[in-house]
Formats: structure tokens, C-alpha cells, sequence
């Protein structure tokens, strides 16, 4: 990869029992058609997302702590090393207290702790295809013209404490803000038909992944190139979550 496609890249990364109570009120998304963004086996699609509810919030500190209240298993000193890299919850007073606003978005926790909390709320985590048509829904919704969308996303990557995306039409808060956030199936789209690693292909190999060659759909393959740097134990300080409902 060439030194300027590791800088975007890298530029991004430094910047997502019991059933207990859900975060919030959670959001009904409608139905529609999807377009995908990057392209698999180089071939356009479209696809039928059906409607579902999202959390109109990241998880916070507070509704996690409350999760493993209730099961221990997920507590800090009791989790399996098999389920994180060592970093979950780094930095809570005690198995039980998180530290900071409680409010704030729960980060250091794994994509199977993340995906255990989500399952004990009666929900999952988001899909790829939902979380980006949320994306593009939530643009069209917004009135967000390509360029501006684009502006945002690289402005964005180049904070290390973002601000939220304004959404005035479907009342989501914290979508594409303060912390990167885990999808069910974070990992799908590593390599193309010729095996193409997102991560690892120089910028003409990713370049030939977009659907269309202007700065909005690079900002999102920016997006797809982020998670391909996660495993499922991964923890960081800038990565979260929301649950998904039917």
C-alpha cells in the first residue's frame, strides 16, 4: 500500500441470560432498496431492506454497567480471555462502575460482548447492509449532498473526538459521531472476487472496489477499510455499539 493510502487509512483509525431494559426508544427505520457502495465479485447489486428498529443512541456506559449487573459472566475480572485482547473495560473503577459520564458511549468492549449485550435486549447487532443503508437513508432524509457527505466523513476521521452527524429526520444521535460502532457481520467484505484485501491491496486495488469514482463513495470505501482491521476480541477507546430490533 502506498504511503498516502496508509495515511488516509491510518488517519481513520486514530479518530465505532435475562432480557434487561433496551438502551432507548428505539427508532423504526422503513423499508427500501439498498445499492452497495463497494462491489463484490464486480458486480452492481441491489437488495430489499426490509424495516426494523435501531437504538436512537450508541450504548452508554450506564445501560452497560446495568448488563453486567445482571450477568456476571461479562464482568471484567470474570469475561474469558478468549473474548477480548486484554483492553475490555480498561479504565472502570470496579467490575460494576464504569468510569466518566455515564451517558457517554461504552467503548473497550469486543464484538462478542457487544453482540452478548445486544442478544439479552432481544436484539442483535446491526447488519453491514442495515447500519449502511441507515447511511445513505440518513443522507438522502437529510438533504446531504455527496460533497457535503464526504467533507464530513474526512473531517470526521480527522478528529479525535468527533462530533455526531446532525440528523433532524429520523432522531438518531451519535450515528457516525463519537465512537465507530460493531456490526454483526463487521467482517464480510474483506477481498473481492480476486481475493483483494481491503487493508492490504495497494489504492488502485481498493479504488477498483467503489461503485462510482468521487468522493462520497471513497468515504465510504474509507469506512469498509476501517473495519477490516478488526477482530472479534478487539477493544479500543473509539469503538462502540447500538442493537437492532425487528
Amino acid at each position: 500500500m502506498s504511503g498516502w493510502c496508509k495515511q488516509w487509512l491510518w488517519g481513520g483509525l486514530l479518530l465505532a441470560g435475562t432480557v434487561t431494559a433496551l438502551a432507548a426508544e428505539p427508532v423504526v427505520v422503513p423499508e427500501g432498496n439498498f445499492e452497495h457502495p463497494v462491489l463484490l465479485d464486480r458486480e452492481r447489486r441491489t437488495e430489499w431492506v426490509a424495516s426494523f428498529r435501531v437504538d436512537a443512541r450508541p450504548v452508554n456506559r450506564e445501560d452497560y454497567a446495568a448488563f453486567v449487573e445482571a450477568h456476571p459472566h461479562w464482568r471484567r475480572s470474570a469475561v474469558a480471555g478468549l473474548f477480548h485482547d486484554g483492553g475490555y473495560l480498561r479504565g472502570w473503577s470496579s467490575d460494576v462502575t464504569p468510569d466518566g459520564a455515564p451517558e457517554a458511549p461504552v467503548v473497550q468492549v469486543s464484538w462478542y460482548a457487544a453482540r452478548a449485550y445486544c442478544e439479552a435486549q432481544g436484539g442483535t447487532l446491526p447488519s453491514l447492509v442495515q447500519w449502511e443503508y441507515l447511511v445513505d437513508l440518513r443522507r438522502r432524509l437529510n438533504g446531504l449532498s455527496d460533497e457535503d457527505y464526504a467533507n464530513a466523513v474526512f473531517a470526521w476521521y480527522g478528529e479525535q473526538r468527533p462530533a455526531a452527524f446532525e440528523d433532524r429526520a429520523l432522531g438518531l444521535s451519535g450515528f457516525i459521531g463519537p465512537v465507530n460502532e460493531w456490526l454483526e457481520d463487521y467482517q464480510l467484505l474483506l477481498a473481492n472476487g480476486d481475493r483483494v484485501d481491503f487493508g492490504g491491496g495497494s489504492c488502485g486495488d481498493t479504488g477498483r472496489l467503489i461503485l462510482r469514482y468521487d468522493s462520497a463513495h471513497y468515504a465510504t470505501l474509507l469506512r469498509y477499510q476501517m473495519r477490516s482491521n478488526h477482530a472479534p476480541e478487539t477493544t479500543a477507546s473509539n469503538l462502540g455499539f447500538r442493537c437492532v430490533y425487528p
